[in-house]
């Protein structure tokens, strides 16, 4: 009888084990699918916003090649007027009006695609977006950005990336942190390019993981395309800081 106990025990163990490891590999290929699926889901983004950066650029360039030439000769041609034959009020009034309209496009060709970019130059297209966006809005930033020749560590297509996620930050602490300043420190460390980002604004309650993330969500996406990770620390009426790491 005893012996009846033992047999019966040693089948349920090793049914047991059986479904153990059947249960392991189970698992395992959840695991693998959902990385498989993963990483489609990745490639699929990564291929949308590349394809909009590339249209982006093309847009740029024809705006400012075209529409561009075009409102720089009529500004020519207006200013070589014989004033005497023509109210020189409306004249000053026009010339006025087509140089407020180059303005205007440079800063949609540059929202569009930065300029500086076209020259395969990320530092100076930050400093620009810098001034154009935290100057202007009267807050003052403080950065080590010459401090890293960050030009020589990434590709176009990764620098462009780069520009919005940084230009995404800027944009919410001008709208949302009523921050009076902003820091953004560049370091490089085992072949990663690191990225942190404080304001001393209001803070905010919304984290990554939520649903409602607005722009946050722009920044996360980016920052995964590049295979990086990103952190979020927020401190209550202390402000929203950002961690970010881009492999080189």
């Amino acid at each position: 009888m005893h012996q009846e106990h033992k047999e019966t025990y040693i089948i349920i163990l090793i049914i047991a084990t059986g479904l153990f490891f059947v249960l392991i590999l189970f698992l395992y290929l959840v695991y693998k699918q959902y990385q498989k699926n993963r990483g489609l889901f990745i490639e699929k983004l990564n291929a949308e916003y590349l394809g909009r950066g590339e249209e982006r650029r093309r847009i740029s360039k024809d705006l400012h090649d075209e529409f561009g030439a075009l409102l720089s000769t009529t500004k020519m041609y207006l200013s070589t007027l014989n004033k005497e034959n023509l109210d020189t009020d409306t004249l000053k009034k026009t010339i006025n009006s087509v140089s407020e309209g180059l303005n205007t496009l440079h800063k949609i060709t540059n929202d569009i695609y930065p300029s500086a970019l076209n020259k395969n130059n990320l530092h100076n297209a930050i400093k620009d977006m810098i001034h154009e966006h935290c100057v202007l809005a009267g807050i003052t930033t403080i950065t080590n950005l010459d401090e890293i020749d960050i030009d020589k560590l990434f590709d176009q297509k990764s620098k462009a990336q780069i520009y919005w996620i940084l230009k995404e930050i800027i944009i919410n602490t001008i709208k949302h942190s009523k921050s009076e300043s902003l820091n953004m420190n560049f370091s490089v460390n085992k072949n990663r390019l690191i990225i942190n980002t404080k304001d001393e604004g209001i803070g905010i309650t919304i984290g990554l993981e939520s649903n409602n993330r607005n722009g946050i969500t722009n920044i996360t996406n980016r920052v995964e395309i590049l295979g990086g990770s990103i952190e979020q620390i927020l401190n209550k009426n202390k402000g929203v800081e950002y961690l970010i790491k881009i492999p080189i």
